[in-house]
């Protein structure tokens, strides 16, 4: 059985490590080869979510996600963090806005084998639609 501990100790490397410290090498350590992600359904394992790290990585090269509060068990974690940058880069290729941005998300893990299996998130659209990244869906 897995420890919380070392749960957290995943989670924390991927935050810090491979969200803050771009080590996308760590990416076989902390996801498990079977790991599946709804950002991109035809990817297994790591470069399922290190491809989406790196887009996020383009598009705001001073990103920092900081975690603001961790829940773990034996096979789940519950973050709430918080992700800032400016945006450069153009998210999800719109132009870029120049505009530094600060939103909180929430991801909810899965494990398997001490690694993460799954992952769940929800991000503050909204705040990125009030600082600009994304355009506003009412305006013609």
């Amino acid at each position: 059985m897995v420890e919380n501990a070392q749960i957290e100790q995943v989670v924390r490397s991927l935050y810090d490590d491979v969200w803050t410290g771009r080590r996308y090498e760590l990416g076989e350590d902390l996801f498990h080869p079977d790991f599946s992600y709804a950002g991109a359904p035809d990817l297994r394992g790591p470069e399922a979510k290190l491809g989406a790290i790196r887009g996020y990585h383009e598009t705001f090269p001073d990103l920092r996600v900081t975690i603001d509060d961790l829940v773990t068990s034996t096979d789940r974690a519950v973050t709430r963090y918080t992700f800032s940058g400016t945006d450069v880069g153009g998210l999800h290729g719109r132009p870029p806005t120049g505009r530094h941005v600060s939103v909180w998300g929430l991801d909810m893990f899965g494990f398997r084998d001490g690694r993460i299996i799954s992952d769940w998130v929800a991000v503050d659209v909204l705040g990125l639609l009030v600082h600009g990244a994304i355009p506003d869906p009412w305006s013609s």
